[in-house]
């Protein structure tokens, strides 16, 4: 096979060109993500690096109060603890390899294997428009790997060491294994489950695409059998759903040995949000009493609103103005067997994201989890314009002809407009990626020439202030002032640091700069830092 592609000619196979390509796109991104970044990056990072260093998977620092907990043998004042109370493990793994093969735990060492995964969707999705339209449809290919190389919001994030461009490959694997278990050899479904499996290991809400994987093959079941088809039988399945428990196994195991439970409990706690804040709250109980005493008509207008919100990140993202054609193609592939898996995992995506977790969706959740989709979404647009051309013309002669020129015109004008739209969004936001870095590096300055740098302090971003410092910081608590406090008290904080940008709850204390507990010492670029007072205000 491998010999087949390279002997044939690459403008018509041109797997290896397109990942060169995307690999030389990868190269240019680092110019601008030389750290994490974000949150979620430093996370992963900092566990990776402990790792490393013969810590084991610990984290260093309280980023978060909800997300896990500290075994009731340690310490009050030890920062120390094991990770992944909330998220799940695999990124970290992937930078660990990174740093096991280069030998060091430095940004670039970390990131490479993420570069590589990134660089192998544009074939992928090259792949999928010759599986899903035929190899004589080569405008949906192109137009497919061209939106994938320039993928919009995702251009600068598949560079990190997150699940981004990780769950965006896994996932469409797996769309691509179901697809194959359910219409050419049912051995697949068990590629399918591994993925799913793994999946799983990279984002909790990777449930889904099992979830995702029984629907359809319960569809399946339902369907006529088509020439070279097969109907795969539910041992097939069974024997899936088994090889995803089996990979996911040794990690419930490491789970329960860590926290007591297969599932941390940190996870759950996402569903009973009334706010996105809620999540970095200190003494909010977080459970189902919590959320539906918040009231019905509290509730149900969170719902319409996560409704709106998810649907059009899920139209809009990386489609830009193809969206109302993405829309429109839904009905065009309903019926195309390489689109069933993706199609229902589109559906169960949007459910649970819209009525589970409502409140963390538009705020990074759904942008994770729907990069495998966008190949499908940009085919799907391509079929809707198509069948509107049809539908529009199909009283004129020659309608075959006057549809594949529409296609192939707007094909290249969507790829252009990918192309054009996401080089202005790397080039305006590529030189803010340093922000957070920057910010926590200017803090951290002030507390050296202080001699106050071994002191553990509050500040509202703790992983990315400890990658620039590597000083011990705890995380601003969202539910006001003696919630600080209590978690100063708890963890040993001597300092508070309150930017411009903080919580509601401690809006009063930023304008009035008194209150109980805190002794306000220095001001600088919008910046107050005061002292914890031990035993006051609590």
């Amino acid at each position: 096979m491998l010999k087949r592609l390279i002997s044939s000619n690459q403008l018509y196979q041109p797997y290896l060109f397109l990942f060169g390509l995307a690999l030389i796109l990868r190269l240019i991104v680092a110019l601008w993500v030389r750290q994490p970044g974000f949150v979620d990056a430093y996370y992963y990072f900092q566990v990776a690096e402990n790792w490393f260093k013969g810590q084991g998977l610990t984290e260093s620092i309280v980023w978060n109060y909800q997300a896990g907990d500290f075994p009731a043998s340690n310490p009050a004042n030890l920062l120390e603890h094991p990770a992944f109370g909330y998220w799940m493990p695999l990124a970290s793994f992937v930078t660990i390899f990174g740093f096991s093969v280069t030998g060091n735990a430095s940004f670039w060492a970390g990131i490479w294997p993420f570069m590589l995964l990134a660089a192998t969707l544009p074939p992928l999705a090259w792949w999928l428009g010759q599986m899903a339209f035929g190899n004589t449809q080569r405008r949906y290919s192109w137009l497919m790997a061209l939106v994938t190389l320039f993928p919009g919001r995702y251009f600068l994030f598949w560079n990190t060491p997150d699940n981004f461009s990780l769950f965006a490959l896994l996932s469409f694997l797996f769309f691509m294994s179901s697809w194959a278990g359910l219409y050419r050899s049912e051995r697949w479904l068990l590629v399918a489950g591994g993925l799913g499996g793994l999946a799983y290991l990279s984002r909790s809400d990777g449930i889904l695409l099992l979830t995702a994987l029984i629907i359809s093959f319960l569809i399946r079941q339902r369907q006529k059998i088509g020439e070279g088809e097969i109907r795969p039988r539910w041992q097939w399945l069974a024997v899936g759903l088994l090889t995803a428990g089996l990979v996911v196994t040794p990690w419930l195991i490491r789970n329960w040995l860590t926290f007591g439970m297969p599932v941390s409990s940190g996870s759950s706690k996402a569903l009973y949000l009334r706010s996105y804040t809620d999540l970095f709250s200190y003494s909010l109980k977080l459970d189902a009493n919590y959320y539906f005493s918040w009231g019905w008509n509290n509730i149900l207008s969170s719902k319409l609103n996560a409704a709106n919100l998810n649907l059009l990140i899920l139209t809009v993202q990386g489609l830009f103005l193809a969206a109302p054609f993405f829309v429109l193609g839904l009905f065009f592939v309903r019926k195309n067997p390489v689109f069933l898996p993706f199609l229902v995992y589109l559906v169960v995506l949007y459910l649970a994201m819209t009525l589970v977790y409502s409140e963390i969706s538009a705020h990074g959740t759904l942008f994770h989890s729907a990069g495998g989709l966008l190949p499908y979404q940009v085919g799907a647009a391509l079929a809707g314009i198509e069948g509107l051309a049809a539908y529009l013309w199909r009283k004129k002669a020659g309608v075959a002809a006057r549809v594949r020129r529409v296609g192939i015109g707007l094909a290249v004008l969507l790829a252009g407009l990918a192309m054009a739209l996401t080089i202005v969004y790397g080039a305006g936001n590529g030189p803010d990626w340093d922000s957070d870095l920057n910010y926590s590096q200017k803090v951290g300055e002030w507390f050296k020439r202080n001699h106050l740098s071994d002191n553990v302090i509050i500040v509202g971003e703790p992983l990315s202030y400890y990658y620039a410092t590597r000083q011990l910081a705890i995380g601003q608590a969202s539910d006001g002032v003696k919630a600080n406090l209590r978690a100063a008290n708890r963890y040993g904080a001597k300092y508070l640091v309150l930017g411009e940008q903080h919580y509601d709850a401690l809006d009063s204390l930023y304008q009035t700069k008194q209150i109980a507990g805190l002794k306000l010492i220095a001001e600088f670029d919008g910046n107050q830092i005061y002292q914890v007072l031990a035993g006051e205000g609590l």
